[in-house]
C-alpha cells in the first residue's frame, strides 16, 4: 500500500515537472520572437473638437484667474487654537488642544468655514488672523468630525467673503487652485 502511494506521488510530481518544463519552453520561445523596433517615430497632430486659443485669449484667461485668486486670498484666514504666547514651538498642551490651519470667510458678518480638526468641537474657542493682520477670538458654532468641517464665528462686520460656486458643473480634468494660510497666527 505504501509503495502504491509513493509511486502515485512520484508520477504526479513527474507530470507536474514535465508540464512546467513545457510551459517554460513555450514562454521562452514566445517572448524570444518579440522584436523591438528602434525606429524614430514622429508625432502627428490630430484634429480636436476643442477650439485653439490665441495668445491673447490665454493671457486674458490668466488675468481672470489671477484676479479671482487675488480676491479670494483676501478671504483666507489663519486659525490657531492656542494664542501666540512666545517664540517657543514647544508646548505642554495635549494634541486635542492644539490646532493650526486655515479657513475662509463665507459671510460679511464673520462666519468662517474650516476643518474641525483645526478649530475643535462645537463651542470651543480659537483665534482667527485675517489677511490684513487683524486678530479675533472665534467661537465654533458648528462642527462635524465625520465630515471634518466646522463653522466658526468672529465678531466683525463688513468683511470680504468668498463667493461660493455651484459644484455640479465641475468636470474631471479641470484646473483647481488650493489657497490657504496655516502659518499666519
Amino acid at each position: 500500500m505504501k509503495k502504491k502511494k509513493s509511486r502515485t506521488k512520484f508520477i504526479t510530481l513527474a507530470i507536474i515537472a514535465i508540464v512546467l518544463w513545457i510551459f517554460g519552453f513555450y514562454v521562452y520561445f514566445t517572448y524570444k520572437k518579440i522584436e523591438i523596433n528602434n525606429e524614430n517615430y514622429t508625432a502627428t497632430r490630430t484634429l480636436s473638437t476643442q477650439k485653439e486659443q490665441t495668445v491673447e485669449e490665454v493671457e486674458e484667461n490668466s488675468t481672470k484667474v489671477a484676479d479671482i485668486l487675488e480676491k479670494t486670498t483676501k478671504c483666507v484666514v489663519g486659525i490657531s487654537k492656542l494664542k501666540n504666547t512666545g517664540s517657543s514651538i514647544l508646548s505642554k498642551s495635549t494634541e486635542t488642544e492644539l490646532g493650526l490651519g486655515t479657513g475662509f470667510i463665507v459671510t460679511e458678518d464673520g462666519y468662517i468655514v474650516s476643518n474641525s480638526h483645526v478649530t475643535g468641537e462645537k463651542y470651543s474657542k480659537c483665534y482667527i488672523t485675517l489677511e490684513n493682520g487683524s486678530t479675533y477670538d472665534g467661537t465654533v458654532v458648528w462642527s462635524d468630525s465625520d465630515l471634518d468641517l466646522s463653522i466658526t464665528k468672529i465678531e466683525a462686520k463688513k468683511l470680504e467673503y468668498v463667493s461660493l460656486g455651484d459644484s455640479s458643473g465641475i468636470r474631471i480634468g479641470e484646473t483647481v487652485y488650493a489657497i490657504g494660510n496655516p502659518i499666519r497666527v
